[in-house]
């Protein structure tokens, strides 16, 4: 599951390169504001793209997706950071370049969402729901059995501590997991309803 690992980093953005332009894409966000100064300020978070419910309210929808690339402290761009290397690679690899940007943004999407209709208060920033909807694929990957299910239930572990551990955003998170879970099902069954392609002799 994590042979990805085991890549020179030389050549992973050539085999990964939709999780390697997320990378690139969180990294120049972080040193953006970085440089800008401003620190643990929230008020500089919203004027990153951090999702606060009140903007939400007020049509600002892009706040749903901004906060995937947004974040704002050095441990949180380490973890964050570290989760979709160990997560994302395989996915992209096994689901193809569109389906798995379609399914990192859409989860992470749906998460935010969630937060949004459980009334959370709060500015939140980060690919934590994104995350969790690559675990929710997992998820999904293990009761098909396309999977180990030792690998399988030691995601499981480390979701519910995650989830224990923050609680607050519960529902968010199962929404993100939920939409992970559906999609890998439909796009999944839909690759396979796929027609072979028919090899035929030049003329």
């Amino acid at each position: 599951m994590f042979r990805h690992t085991l890549i020179p980093f030389r050549r992973f953005p050539q085999i990964f390169p939709v999780v390697t332009s997320i990378f690139v894409v969180e990294i120049v966000v972080f040193l953006m504001y970085v440089l800008s100064g401003k620190g643990n300020d929230p008020a500089a978070w919203i004027q990153f793209g951090a999702f606060v419910d009140w903007r939400i309210q007020e049509g600002e929808y892009w706040r749903l997706l901004s906060p995937l690339f947004l974040h704002v402290h050095l441990a949180q761009f380490l973890m964050m950071g570290f989760s979709l290397y160990l997560f994302a690679p395989q996915l992209e690899w096994l689901f193809g370049k569109l389906s798995f940007l379609i399914i990192y943004l859409c989860t992470g999407m749906a998460g935010y969402w969630g937060l949004y209709l459980a009334g959370v208060n709060g500015v939140f920033t980060g690919a934590n729901e994104a995350i969790y909807g690559l675990l929710g694929v997992y998820f999904y990957l293990t009761m098909r059995g396309m999977i180990h299910p030792v690998m399988g239930r030691m995601i499981l572990v480390f979701v519910v501590i995650n989830l224990i551990l923050s609680w607050t955003l519960l529902f968010g998170h199962i929404v993100a997991l939920t939409t992970g879970f559906i999609l890998a099902m439909i796009i999944i069954q839909f690759k396979s309803m796929q027609p072979e392609p028919v090899d035929r002799d030049p003329e």
